[in-house]
Parts: C-alpha cells; structure tokens; sequence
C-alpha cells in the first residue's frame, strides 16, 4: 500500500530496505513520484548485484553507483520544478490564466465613455475632422479600436452611416448585409481601408512643439562659437 509521506532514498537510505516496502522494484501508475524513484533504485540494486556476482566483474558496480547519481540528479531536477510552480513561477504560460485579472464589464464600460471621444455615425472611427481644430479643439481621443467592444460599436455605427448617407435605399442594413457572406466581406474587406489615425486628439501646442523641436538649436545670431564658423570652408559637420 503506498503512502504519500514515503520520503525519497537520497533524504533517507534506509527507505530502500524498509520491511515495508523493499519488495517494491517496479513502479507502477499508483505510487508516488518518491515510491516510484525508490523502486527504480532498488531495482538498479539488484541488478548491478546479480550482474557483479555472475561475472565478478566490478563494472556493474560502478554502473549502478552511477545510475543510482542520475536518478539522484532526475529527482532534485524535478522537485526543484515542481517548487517553482508552486510558487507561482511560470515560463511556459500554462498557469498564467489563473494570474489574469479580468476587468469589470460595467467598470470598462463606464471608463470608455467618460475618457473617450463618443463613436457616433458621421464619424465611427473618431478621427479629427478639420471642423473641429477650431469647433472642437479640447475633444477627446478616439476609444481604442482595437477593444473587442469598440471594434463592435465601431462596425454597428459604419452601418448607421451607410443608411444616413444613402437615404433612399430603405433598410440598408438587411439588404447590404442581409446574409453571412456579405457580414464577412463587410467585416475582412470593407472596413481594411479604414482605421484610426495614431493621434486622434487636436495638437494646439504649437509652441511647445516647435520648442522641442528647435528650442536648444545653436544660432550665431546668439553668437554661439560653434554657429558662427559653420559657413568656414574647412568647417565639417562630421
């Protein structure tokens, strides 16, 4: 009968001729990770024994010190892996759905309509309109598209816009995108021409804009050494 507190030969010899459990030199499916390294290791015992007593060879010996060393080393390899997962250390990412935290729905919800540009109709992907750099300059940036939400709200709203600008055709949605074909093509080819600009808000700085880019520039204006002999003819900017 197998125990669960059976400790593994290299913490405590003895075990490999216990009266209890010194028949045990096969492992089988049942036996602990301990059981079944300790079976092995009898079994390699007895082997390099029966080997050394019918030749006298004392090879067999030193094969079975050596693999009694590498079972020693498989162990201490795998309980050193087996810590490591219980810990929480991961590299393989089999574990890691149990360290995601996932988001509040109505949390998110709230976060893209208060800290995002409002997706609507006659703009679905929030790009700045020229309008509104005068009309609009402190609006706010685009929702991300890339949000599974957003990517929804965004494909429902070109929709909304495709009948706004076609009034006469009545149901557009049923009858452009009635059946599932023309809903793929919509979703894989249609919407490839489209997207969000990588800013979306107004750039107004100016100021700040062109004093990065030319704020600590050398003029010989300002009499600056090195400005003042850029037009010598020995002068290099290497």
């Amino acid at each position: 009968m197998t125990t669960i507190s059976t400790p593994f030969w290299g913490n405590d010899p003895s075990i490999l001729f216990d009266k209890n459990e010194i028949v045990q030199i096969w492992p089988m499916p049942t036996m602990t990770m301990e059981e079944k390294m300790n079976a092995v290791s009898r079994m390699i015992i007895l082997l390099s024994l029966l080997g050394f007593l019918c030749t006298f060879s004392i090879r067999f010996l030193i094969i079975g010190i050596v693999t009694l060393f590498i079972v020693w080393i498989f162990y201490q390899s795998y309980k050193s892996n087996n810590n490591k997962k219980k810990e929480g250390f991961f590299q393989d990412g089999r574990n890691q759905s149990s360290q995601i935290k996932i988001t509040n729905p109505e949390t998110l919800e709230v976060n893209l309509r208060s800290e995002f540009e409002d997706i609507n109709k006659k703009n679905p992907f929030n790009n700045v309109l020229l309008t509104q750099i005068n009309d609009d300059p402190h609006r706010k940036a685009a929702p991300p598209s890339f949000n599974p939400d957003v990517h929804d709200d965004i494909n429902k709203e070109t929709k909304k816009m495709i009948q706004y600008l076609n009034p006469g055709i009545k149901n557009t949605n049923k009858q452009l995108f009635g059946d599932l074909g023309e809903r793929y093509q919509f979703d894989t080819q249609s919407q490839w021409y489209f997207y969000s600009t990588p800013n979306t808000k107004v750039c107004n700085d100016q100021g700040a804009f062109a004093d990065y880019l030319y704020g600590n520039m050398p003029s010989a204006r300002n009499g600056n050494a090195f400005a003042l002999v850029q037009d010598n003819l020995r002068y290099t900017l290497y």
